[in-house]
């Protein structure tokens, strides 16, 4: 298993990836980690153009995005972490953290080894002092994977989203690096 920073060859390969990992999301197999029903849990142009806009730009100008990608021996991607920029004035030392890791191989350190590249690439980077992230709150093993790499839960937002009828709150967590 090897850790990599993608490039713009790597998005198509990782939009399959995701669009598989989507479809798992609101199943009796796994908790919701995506705020979406079950109808709209894909891979949406609008997403994809969130990626392919954000790699344009450098760390530290408006709208840059980073992705890193866990890939097996024969470079199928097992799992993601992303960092983007918030949209607001004033919070360029802030990034919004999202990932994911195929089922298959959770809990085997992925995750972990997922989050430790993104700090590492945070502590090297002058522009970057926290790291953010939201995770709904039935998913408990990402919670726990979250407060194991140093995350603190600073928020929760009751009834934040009604998914295919059902109330689900959403957690904030933050790091500082």
């Amino acid at each position: 298993m090897k850790i990599v920073e993608a490039t713009t060859a790597d998005l198509e390969a990782f939009f399959v990836y995701l669009n598989a990992q989507l479809e798992e999301n609101n199943t009796n197999s796994a908790p919701n980690f995506q705020p979406l029903s079950k109808a709209c849990s894909y891979v949406s142009e609008e997403l994809k153009a969130k990626f392919q806009d954000g790699f344009q730009f450098e760390v530290g100008q408006t709208g840059w995005r980073k992705l890193w990608l866990a890939k097996e021996e024969n470079n199928t991607i097992v799992g993601h972490i992303d960092l983007r920029q918030y949209n607001e004035p004033y919070k360029a030392h802030r990034v919004m953290l999202g990932m994911g890791v195929e089922s298959r191989i959770r809990r085997q350190g992925v995750g972990a080894a997922l989050i430790n590249a993104v700090v590492v690439f945070c502590q090297h980077t002058e522009h970057v002092r926290w790291l953010d992230l939201n995770v709904l709150s039935n998913n408990l093993p990402a919670q726990k994977l979250y407060e194991k790499c140093g995350f603190k839960v600073i928020g929760n937002m009751s009834d934040c989203y009604r998914i295919d009828g059902h109330s689900v709150d959403e957690l904030t967590m933050t790091r500082a690096i």
